[in-house]
């Protein structure tokens, strides 16, 4: 009787086979990513320089390469407290050289989270080193914003925006925000929309126009010009205080307007709520005015 032949060895069953293939599967897509997708040390870099991107809004301490540099910020309560800060460029060397825009190389805003304080300075560049001194009347979360245009860069619309938070600790009072009104008190005078509490369109360019009044109710028609225009206007996102630019429609070239009337334009970026702030002067004395404008 002929010898049996030899056993052939046992097959494995479908699914270990299945899930065999599935892991060798696996293991050569990780494979290809690592060579593809994962950037060698020897890779070429981004290029870092700045983009001349528009718009900036002040909630970042660096846009389009510049960086804010804070040295002091606030940190108590009181009067005159020192503020400084550095603005560097895109390969971190301090900027000293600034386009005059608005009549000043730089503007400084400092506002508290609920829009209730603000303030508009205009600090000394000593060195490489922007100085100032800033009022904190209460504790709250602040956010310091610096406004500029780097030399050979005039010719931007929009100016680079930066800004950087520093907080006061201890009890705090908060004020609830004020509703749209027609009309709102400055110093002696009465500043009124045109349009009375009417909502704007975001993203669409629209004109808001604002009268001065005197005490009497008369037209004011003594306005002189501050910084560039016959007034100033600092607008903030009531949700996230981003800042907008808002431009005058006309320079102060002629006589100031004989209506008292302030035209601006505006384009809001996303609906909700801006705390509009209007800066103009009268007899040498600069007045702030606030309104509350309603975007939809």
């Amino acid at each position: 009787m002929e010898a049996a032949a030899a056993a052939s060895p046992p097959r494995r069953p479908v699914k270990d086979r299945v899930a065999w293939a599935v892991l060798v599967g696996l293991f050569a897509v990780a494979v290809i990513y690592i060579l593809v997708a994962v950037p060698r040390d020897d890779a070429p870099r981004a290029n870092t320089a700045p983009t001349a991107t528009p718009h900036s809004d002040g909630l970042s301490e660096r846009h389009d390469g510049y960086t804010l540099e804070p040295l002091a910020l606030p940190t108590q309560r009181g009067g005159d407290v020192p503020v400084a800060f550095r603005i560097l460029d895109p390969g971190g060397s301090p900027v000293t050289g600034y386009a005059t825009v608005q009549a000043k190389p730089l503007h400084m805003y400092v506002a508290r989270e609920d829009l209730s304080l603000f303030q508009h300075v205009h600090p000394r560049l000593v060195d490489d080193t922007w100085r100032a001194t800033v009022d904190v009347p209460d504790g709250g979360v602040y956010r310091l914003y610096v406004e500029f245009t780097p030399a050979g860069r005039a010719a931007i619309l929009h100016p680079t925006v930066l800004g950087v938070r520093f907080i006061i600790t201890g009890d705090t009072s908060y004020v609830p925000l004020p509703a749209a009104a027609a009309a709102v008190r400055a110093g002696p005078y009465t500043v009124r929309r045109l349009d009375g509490t009417a909502r704007q369109a975001h993203g669409t360019p629209a004109p808001l126009r604002l009268q001065v009044l005197d005490g009497d109710g008369r037209p004011v028609t003594t306005l002189q010009p501050y910084l560039g225009a016959f007034a100033h206007i600092s607008a903030f996102d009531v949700f996230t205080q981003a800042m907008t630019h808002v431009h005058a429609v006309a320079a102060p070239d002629g006589p100031p307007p004989a209506d008292g009337v302030l035209a601006f334009h505006t384009v809001w970026s996303s609906p909700g709520a801006q705390r509009v702030f209007v800066e103009f002067q009268v007899g040498g004395t600069v007045q702030l005015a606030a309104f509350t404008v309603v975007v939809t």
